[in-house]
């Protein structure tokens, strides 16, 4: 899956990464880990849908 969580940051929450030209870039932020991995299986169901 080309999207992960990444560590809890102090003033933004959990970020969400996606794995893009050979690096994790950060796309979004969530203020709990539960959303956090919700919206990764939203976006990733989202691509493979089509």
């Amino acid at each position: 899956m080309p999207y992960k969580v990444g560590k809890q940051t102090k003033t933004k929450g959990w970020p969400i990464l996606e794995f893009k030209n050979g690096k994790w870039n950060v796309i979004a932020h969530s203020d709990s880990k539960a959303k956090a991995e919700a919206s990764i299986r939203a976006r990733y169901m989202g691509e493979h849908k089509k």
